[in-house]
């Protein structure tokens, strides 16, 4: 067991490492978007000097800084290059190579310093834009997974002892409203309603510096929006799961040894059911954090997900930003899809993890 999770802590740094190598090799094909102002332009490109991204060098040769000069006025300078005039002299930035570029990359990756924020939050550390932001995220998305996961499995279990009775049919049409609707339209739907018409949350999320009360109101959009659509795959999928069981031939045979419908169902068909069902559960947390990324930018939610979208901002990219927030939504799939491995050996022991 132990052998078989440090293979597989291994392997999710290795495909880390080719994401996020991947990430970087693509973000420096694309052009560059620098600060807009001269003096944190200045800094940025300082920075990327020192990273070993560029390098510089100061032009006095009067040919070199006309031609350079022209090929400004035309747009057809050195792609993501950056020339200072001076006048009398012109202070160069330019990229060097990307295979150069990787390899400083990875040494100030083991230094923790994955640049600065260019757009977002020009000159601050791209990872502290990031982090200062987590928390957020993934308090609002623990909620609503302990939110959803008592529903769902209501829903199922009532559907599925109920089979085919008017209870059941009610909660399958349910499901496949719950389903079919995105829930970036049931945010919409949710503030439409609850915050502008009856006035009853905020419209918008709350500041950190808001009564708790106001605060804890303004989560209950955002939780119920991500919730609706969880809700509802778990309640389809524990309803299947429980109705094969209740049909299989050991249930059978405990009712026949004298055990109750209510005893039959609780000592054995849940226990077998919750095999598919943990694994989903704790996949579904990535789901939810998928989901969160639109929620955040309709709600004003200052999560990792409203940065990530103001980093892809169409001609205002903030790439040290996107590659941290790659970084930490990839570590937390991978880390989820380890952990639902875990779990079918700790709800049944005949699964052998890494058994030959």
């Amino acid at each position: 067991m132990i052998r078989y999770v440090i293979t597989r802590i291994i392997w999710i740094f290795i495909i880390m490492f080719t994401i996020l190598s991947l990430n970087f090799t693509l973000l420096k094909l694309a052009p560059d978007y620098a600060p807009t102002t001269e003096e944190e332009r200045t800094i940025y490109y300082e920075k990327q000097v020192r990273d070993g991204y560029m390098s510089f060098r100061l032009i006095t040769d009067e040919a070199e800084m006309e031609d350079i000069r022209t090929k400004n006025a035309q747009g057809t300078r050195l792609k993501n290059a950056y020339y200072e005039d001076k006048g009398d002299m012109i202070r160069a930035y330019e990229p060097i190579a990307i295979s150069k570029q990787y390899f400083s990359w990875l040494k100030n990756l083991l230094k923790w310093d994955w640049g600065l924020s260019t757009r977002i939050e020009v000159g601050k550390p791209a990872f502290t834009v990031l982090s200062s932001r987590m928390e957020t995220t993934l308090v609002l998305n623990l909620i609503a997974l302990v939110f959803y996961i008592p529903i769902g499995l209501a829903l199922g279990i009532i559907a599925a002892l109920n089979k085919d009775k008017p209870i059941d049919n009610f909660i399958s049409i349910a499901v496949m409203v719950m389903i079919s609707v995105p829930s970036f339209v049931v945010m919409i739907l949710l503030v439409m309603i609850f915050g502008y018409r009856l006035e009853w949350v905020p419209t918008i999320f709350p500041a950190k510096d808001a009564e708790t009360l106001i605060r804890l109101r303004g989560l209950i959009l955002p939780v119920l929006a991500l919730s609706f659509g969880a809700i509802a795959s778990l309640s389809r999928l524990t309803r299947a799961e429980l109705t094969e069981v209740m049909t299989s031939e050991f249930l059978l045979l405990a009712r026949t040894k004298g055990l109750t419908r209510r005893q039959a169902v609780i000592r054995h068909a849940m226990r077998n059911s919750m095999v598919p069902l943990v694994p989903s559960i704790i996949f579904s947390f990535v789901g939810l954090l998928s989901g969160s990324v639109i929620i955040e930018m309709i709600y004003s939610i200052p999560g990792t997900g409203q940065v990530y979208l103001r980093a892809l901002t169409r001609n205002a990219y903030d790439y040290n930003v996107l590659l941290s927030a790659t970084a930490f939504y990839t570590v937390l799939t991978l880390f989820a899809i380890l952990l639902v491995d875990l779990t079918y050996g700790i709800i049944d022991p005949r699964i052998r993890m890494g058994g030959r």
